[in-house]
């Protein structure tokens, strides 16, 4: 009984080496599709480990490394953790190979002379930079649409030992791409676009009617004043004119007529008469029309 206990002890011993700290691992806010199928865009722990005491490493040495891990996997890495070659219990290529693989693996973050705390910018980490690669520790591609959990350590590179951690991130579900062909036309579409794209489908419409009818109206406006500009001007051409489409038409002789020497002297219009025009003296700025 007592050398079940030690040895329980022992197990428990490197585990409380190592501390864990009040930060919880965050999408980065702000960047540009910070969560994809296959990546994922994590704000770095500035200021996290900053305040350890008793290392055994200085920030130059320091390293921070972010473990990767299915949801359901998260257990399996805390079991793991304890054993001195945790780096590379899980590597990558083998990571999510199969049914018996671990489900996590571990990536460097960098130094933690690299993390000033307060940061005057914006500190982002992105997992699945490498793309589909193949060394242990590489930075690779996550399960597409997967659900996943992130931790970040502060481990002494010098004997690779397991100084500090942080807590695990809520659970962050990857995007499952969908099949050519299937589904709603508008699921890419927000409803806030589809609204947009009516109001000024819309809009375009009524300026086009609007541009119509105007068109119409300034058309018929100028052939109609091209029409009574024409029936003006001609009226001071024509002396006299038969009122034919009175009951009993009579000849009418046009007081606003004006003689203009590049037409002839000659009425334009039938007359039912002959006439001349004969100035009166007395009266010169009259003209009046007799019957000869």
């Amino acid at each position: 009984m007592k050398s079940y206990i030690v040895f329980c002890l022992i197990c428990m011993l490197p585990k409380s080496i190592s501390a864990q700290v009040a930060c919880t691992p965050t999408t980065a806010p702000g960047s540009v599709a910070n969560v994809t199928s296959n990546s994922v865009i994590l704000q770095l722990p500035n200021c996290c480990f900053n305040n350890i005491t008793g290392v055994t490493c200085n920030p130059n040495t320091c390293q921070i490394w972010l473990v990767a891990s299915l949801d359901t996997a998260a257990g399996t890495f805390d079991a793991d953790q304890s054993n001195p070659g945790f780096l590379s219990l899980s590597p990558y290529p083998s990571a999510f190979l199969n049914n018996s693989s671990k489900n996590y693996f571990l990536t460097s973050a960098g130094l933690l002379s690299a993390l000033p705390c307060p940061s005057s910018t914006k500190n982002n980490f992105k997992v699945g930079k490498d793309g589909q690669c193949s060394t242990a520790n590489c930075n690779g591609v996550l399960p597409v649409g997967a659900v996943t959990r992130f931790k970040y350590l502060l481990v002494d590179a010098a004997n690779t030992k397991l100084l500090a951690e942080t807590q695990w991130s809520d659970s962050i579900a990857l995007y499952t791409p969908k099949t050519p062909g299937t589904g709603d036309g508008f699921a890419g579409r927000s409803g806030a676009m589809v609204v947009i794209t009516a109001i000024l489908s819309t809009a375009i419409g009524l300026l086009l009617l609007l541009l119509l009818i105007g068109c119409l109206l300034v058309t018929c406006s100028s052939g109609k004043t091209k029409e009574q500009i024409s029936t003006f001007r001609e009226s001071f051409r024509i002396p006299r004119y038969d009122t034919h489409n009175l009951k009993n038409p009579s000849p009418y002789d046009n007081l606003a007529y004006e003689r203009d020497t590049k037409y002839a002297t000659d009425a334009t219009l039938p007359k039912t008469a002959a006439m001349t025009v004969v100035v009166v003296p007395s009266d010169a700025d009259n003209i009046k029309m007799q019957n000869i």
